[in-house]
């Protein structure tokens, strides 16, 4: 890694002070956001994958019971981690609360940073690269996530759990490798993507016995043998769901008919167009209409990290090139299971546009820590350039995303609880199940307008 370049006091006080406040202010600004969107009201899986296991838990007869619903899988996932997190919650709370939920799933993206501090923080430009990280991170491309808890709990903390592992891995001690071991199982547990984590936390091991000489072979046998033992645990009981078309494909703002969704699936099932879907997925962060450059931003994205990967392999310090790799790999596995459900055009308008905002977030910080060339006023344009993408979000999917929650409004007043391939019956009843028990007390109607109509002191 390139020394440090000393600072002038003028470029100290850029660099440093306004970067640092406003990092800690992009963050804020985030989680306020986000607290005053969220709204108390469960939302599609919300309502099978959250209340309905927690309904079953508290209903169980023993522990044995519970415990099976707990670790029961939800469509092609095991979620155990989350819905562990969601029953904490309602522990704490004494209600199952999505406004909680929703500010709990997000708290994962500032945790994300923390990460990214550490790799960074003996640089002098610390603040400023991690202030482009930020911004590239926490805006509102992936529009259809942020207000939506499980969805949150599964895409954030995914990457969190597994960069965790990642960074616990170096210069590991003995309790730092247990530590990783239960994350890269959190990884696990959290989307069926997160067993991927195993595969990078093996790379990290055989790098530090291979290339640095620091390990005996021992500690790659003990995790082989670990990822082997949570892998076929996961696998228990475990029924193929993947040729469903799942709940997520279809909400208000872009819902599709199934027909339709068919016919994509026989458009989307060539090889190329598999290929076409893992680049648009890679480079989606910058465009919401064209295919073309989404793949194009993907592919220069892959290389970029390619090229990195091979400058930077000897060295000791390899937790973000792993990072990198591990969303490559995650964007891999999604495109494997959603190849024959969807065609590239949907990536763009999607959540699966996230994996292309972390995986610009964490190569730019990447990038930026390991050449000389951001060690200078080119900072400051980087930090432009982040600013106005920003930007660009909140004034692109603002409306997008407030079209949603008032859809969400909408059913919550007409007693409407739909989710995608089950009778709303069945998810009515499951909402109803747990108004009665007392573990969800719902808002007023007709929402959000009866809130402002409340006397003072209510």
């Amino acid at each position: 890694m390139p020394p440090p370049t000393k600072l002038s006091s003028t470029s100290g006080l850029l660099v440093r002070w306004l970067s640092f406040v406003a990092f800690f202010a992009v963050i804020a600004h985030h989680l306020w956001f986000v607290y005053s969107h969220a709204i108390n009201i469960p939302y599609h899986d919300d309502i099978y994958d959250f209340l309905r296991i927690v309904n079953l838990i508290e209903t169980a007869d023993g522990p044995a019971v519970a415990i099976k619903e707990w670790f029961s899988q939800y469509l092609d996932h095991r979620t155990s981690a989350s819905r562990s997190l969601v029953y904490g919650a309602y522990l704490i709370e004494g209600e199952v609360n999505f406004h909680t939920l929703t500010l709990l799933a997000n708290l994962a993206l500032p945790f994300i940073l923390l990460l990214f501090y550490l790799s960074v923080r003996s640089e002098e430009y610390r603040w400023g690269f991690l202030l482009i990280s930020a911004l590239l991170l926490l805006n509102l491309r992936a529009h259809a996530i942020i207000l939506h808890s499980q969805a949150g709990f599964a895409y954030y903390y995914v990457f969190f759990y597994a960069f965790a592992c990642l960074f616990a891995l170096h210069k590991f001690t003995f309790l730092k490798f247990v530590l990783a071991a239960v994350l890269c199982s959190l990884a696990t547990f959290t989307l069926a993507s997160g067993q991927v984590v195993w595969l990078m936390g093996l790379a990290s091991l055989l790098h530090q016995c291979l290339v640095t000489g620091r390990r005996s072979f021992m500690y790659p046998a003990i995790w082989l043998l670990l990822a082997i033992t949570v892998l076929v645990l996961w696998r228990v009981g475990f029924v193929p769901v993947s040729t469903e078309i799942p709940s997520e494909l279809t909400t208000r703002a872009s819902a599709v008919s199934v027909s339709k969704l068919a016919h994509r699936a026989v458009a989307s099932a060539a090889p190329d167009a598999v290929h076409n879907i893992f680049l648009v997925t890679l480079g989606s962060v910058f465009t919401v209409s064209s295919t073309l450059v989404a793949g194009s931003v993907g592919l220069v994205l892959l290389g970029v990290l390619s090229f990195v990967t091979i400058k930077l392999y000897r060295q000791e310090d390899l937790r973000l090139v792993l990072c990198c790799w591990f969303i490559v790999a995650t964007a891999a596995a999604v495109t494997v299971g959603r190849a024959m459900i969807v065609a590239p055009d949907y990536i763009l308008e999607e959540r699966y546009s996230f994996f292309s905002a972390i995986l610009m977030s964490t190569l730019a910080l990447l990038v930026q820590s390991r050449f000389r060339v951001f060690r200078s006023p080119v900072v400051y344009l980087v930090v432009l350039l982040a600013v106005v993408y920003w930007a660009w979000t909140y004034r692109h999917f603002e409306r997008p995303l407030q079209d949603i929650l008032s859809g969400r409004y909408d059913d919550y007043n007409h007693e409407r609880f739909t989710v995608f391939g089950k009778p709303q019956k069945e998810s009515a009843a499951i909402v109803n199940q747990a108004i009665a028990a007392g573990i969800y007390n719902p808002p007023c109607r007709p929402y959000p307008v009866c809130e402002t109509q409340r006397a003072p002191g209510e």
